[in-house]
């Protein structure tokens, strides 16, 4: 990859790999930028990957603690743990909300029935509104770039 000299690098895998790819790439004095998706969104990049991580664009949602829907979730969260939450609490919080919330209104099990209402269904969340089209795609993705700088993810307006 070093002799073709890429400007960006595009990384759609985790941070495990992503860390030795970063590394890697500066200890061969390589300036290209460094971009990848949530899975590298993750103190451990930072941490193990040290300054190699400066300057990497990682996207992700906007920070959870921002939310005002979420507030409810991460007080109790903190509360009942003793920690914060994590990259994905308020979200899979949601996901597993909907679910349940999708059983009650069917009164059903059935995948299909289920999944019907998720997709015709406003959802007030603590994420927030959230709706969904025919194949079960959020309509509004709220995804970000941050950047890291200074041993931490800055999120880019």
């Amino acid at each position: 990859m070093k002799s073709k000299h890429p400007e960006v690098l595009f990384y759609g895998g985790i941070y495990p790999e992503a860390i030795l790819l970063t590394k890697q790439m500066r200890e061969l004095g390589m300036k290209t930028m460094f971009i990848s998706g949530d899975g590298v969104w993750t103190k451990e990049y930072i941490d193990i990957a040290g300054n190699a991580a400066e300057g990497s664009f990682i996207t992700f949602t906007p920070d959870q603690s921002k939310i005002k829907e979420a507030q409810g979730v991460i007080a109790k969260h903190k509360e009942k743990f003793g920690f914060d939450v994590g990259a994905y609490t308020v979200y899979s919080y949601v996901a597993t909300n909907i679910l349940l919330d999708a059983v009650a209104a069917t009164k059903s099990t059935d995948a299909r029935k289920i999944a019907d209402h998720i997709r015709k269904t406003k959802w007030n969340t603590a994420l927030g509104p959230i709706q969904f089209d025919t194949k079960g795609d959020v309509l509004v993705s709220p995804y970000v770039v941050w950047e890291v700088k200074d041993g931490k993810f800055v999120e880019l307006k």
